[in-house]
């Protein structure tokens, strides 16, 4: 049985109310970070999030997980909190952008975070084959309050990705978790990625395969003092430590 740790970035209460999808022989556990912003939708969101991704990553691989799943597609700290454990880290934007078939698009909530998405498929090695972003007008905390909404939004986005010439669409926000049969009923044959559950999968794959963060891409930071950040507990002990310690 694998232990995969789902770090959801974010302080709005109750956005991950429901049970996490487990495959077979993985246990999941999930938990937001304290501190930080209520969504991340702009790269200050990503700067807020980060500090709280680390810490609870070091947290966690303290208390027993095997992997890591950071839940928002922006990766929001996954090279920080790489470089602070020795566990896999998934980043559900990495794995999903991995995961796609062909010419991928990523169908997002605001048009806003299409430098970013343009970014990471740089970052990864994948921007010739993705098409485009595209907006559907919805922020991430309307996704379950709207939801036949947003789910019309994102069948009516994914369209028009199709139409560009996107082979394969990836769900630019994991809190679209729900919505790909919809999605996959009314676009037919291509290919729809939940990034969430494709992540925790990915996790899991590595947790039972024993691997591990590579430490010569992703080394530990060196000790230097750093102000301000005692309320995340197990940043300030890392960043405190003692060398060689």
């Amino acid at each position: 049985m694998s232990l995969v740790h789902v770090i959801t970035p974010i302080v709005t209460d109750g956005f991950r109310a429901t049970a996490l999808p487990a495959p077979d022989g993985c246990k999941v556990t999930n938990a937001q970070i304290s501190l930080g912003p209520a969504s991340i939708e702009s790269a200050v969101d990503e700067v807020l999030a980060a500090p709280g991704v680390v810490d609870a990553a070091i947290t966690a691989e303290a208390g027993g997980a095997q992997a890591l799943v950071i839940d928002c597609m922006l990766d929001p700290g996954l090279d920080a909190a790489r470089e602070a454990v020795s566990i896999p880290v998934i980043g559900c934007g990495e794995a999903a952008m991995q995961a796609a078939s062909g010419r991928f698009a990523v169908v997002t909530v605001l048009q806003r975070q299409e430098r970013a998405f343009a970014d990471l498929a740089r970052k990864y090695g994948l921007d010739k084959r993705m098409s485009g972003t595209f907006g559907i007008g919805v922020p991430v905390l309307a996704l379950e309050t709207d939801r036949e909404d947003a789910i019309a939004a994102t069948i009516a986005g994914s369209r028009r990705a199709v139409l560009d010439g996107a082979e394969s669409i990836i769900f630019g926000c994991t809190g679209m978790l729900g919505f790909a049969d919809e999605v996959r009923a009314a676009l037919g044959e291509c290919k729809v990625i939940d990034p969430l559950p494709n992540a925790i999968i990915a996790a899991h794959v590595a947790a039972e395969s024993g691997q591990k963060t590579n430490k010569t891409a992703y080394p530990a930071p060196d000790a230097k003092p750093v102000a301000g950040f005692a309320m995340w507990a197990a940043l300030d002990a890392l960043m405190k430590r003692q060398p060689n310690e």
